[in-house]
């Protein structure tokens, strides 16, 4: 394929015995360090905002009432991290044109787009193929019964697992195996750049507080950004919260980055990531854990959700191998789909 094969002639002339091997690297990790520090900086403005729009809707009585009453709603019961997490991904938005310009990165490691018909059915491939064997692996788990199924559960009420699929699915192939990727590329080796795109793509779903953990309103000032960056790294010193679910996310970038090199595309890894999302999500409407599960006696195969766990760890690994193949078998020699 055309792109890969300009991803290996840079490769190439870019050995990564070479200084200039590194400048990517270090970019992108003074990149997600500013990008903490600037969200914690504007997390308290963010939640002062949203307090005064609080009161300008109604205060929290009016939560789901009258015309505003979704954005008062939202507001009451965001706790403090999300203003922190939403105060990042302003800044992570913002930064990344400084952050491709700063790392030089070549076009010709862009993913490709056209031809559409056959994005979309690469697209659709994936899709079907991760939420598919995501959700069986599920409905296994319930005939086990680790998982039970929710009583007067909506089974056709997939709109919020879609919205999400598709949110998820785009923004971060967009960001992880398009921006950050190719800017890996353009100094390291092919399973080098790959390696560490998927490591920072595990690291950053870590960067949220952990479960459980508050920020007092009567104890929120213009530091408290701060003190969610804390609880945030101090999560990270907490090996069960680590081992829970980073071997997962890491297959599950891993397959993603495999995903895009082969196609030389980013309408596989979409699909994929899509799928993956809107299994655990509509599973998660349509279910609750047994009491079994709560008490931990199905680890380390089974956890508390879809992500956690050797099973799906397992599912995730063999979706990749599945979806490769099946790609390497209906695609033609120029990297379309013979079905187009």
């Amino acid at each position: 394929m055309a792109c890969l094969a300009r991803v290996a002639g840079v490769n190439e002339s870019n050995p990564t015995d070479r200084p200039a091997a590194q400048r990517p690297l270090l970019c992108l990790f003074a990149y997600i360090a500013i990008v903490m520090l600037c969200g914690a900086m504007l997390a308290p403005a963010l939640h002062a905002f949203g307090q005064w729009l609080l009161t300008q809707t109604g205060g929290p009585e009016m939560a789901g009432k009258g015309t505003w009453g979704w954005l008062t709603s939202e507001i009451v019961k965001a706790p403090y991290s999300r203003y922190f997490t939403r105060s990042s991904q302003i800044f992570a938005v913002l930064l990344l044109w400084p952050l491709i310009k700063v790392s030089g990165i070549h076009r010709g490691l862009l993913p490709d787009w056209l031809p559409w018909r056959s994005g979309l059915s690469q697209w659709a491939l994936g899709f079907v193929l991760a939420a598919g064997l995501l959700l069986a692996m599920g409905w296994g788990f319930v005939t086990a019964g680790a998982y039970r199924l929710r009583a007067g559960a909506d089974w056709w009420a997939v709109g919020p697992a879609i919205s999400a699929a598709l949110g998820a699915g785009i923004l971060e192939e967009l960001f992880f195996r398009g921006a950050v990727l190719g800017i890996l590329l353009t100094t390291l080796r092919r399973w080098s750049a790959v390696f560490w795109c998927t490591l920072i793509f595990a690291a950053v779903h870590f960067l949220r507080a952990p479960d459980g953990w508050t920020l007092p309103e009567d104890q929120t000032g213009v530091f408290s950004g701060f003190a969610v960056l804390g609880a945030i790294l101090k999560g990270f010193a907490n090996a069960d919260f680590l081992i829970a679910e980073f071997s997962t996310l890491f297959a599950v970038g891993w397959v993603l980055a495999w995903a895009r090199l082969t196609s030389g595309r980013l309408w596989l890894s979409i699909g994929l990531h899509g799928g993956w999302v809107f299994g655990l999500k509509y599973f998660s409407a349509i279910t609750s854990s047994s009491k079994a599960m709560r008490g931990g006696e199905w680890l380390p195969w089974i956890g508390l959700n879809l992500k956690i766990g050797l099973a799906p760890l397992v599912v995730v690994m063999l979706t990749g191998l599945i979806v490769v193949a099946l790609y390497k078998t209906i695609a033609r020699p120029d990297g379309k789909f013979s079905c187009q």
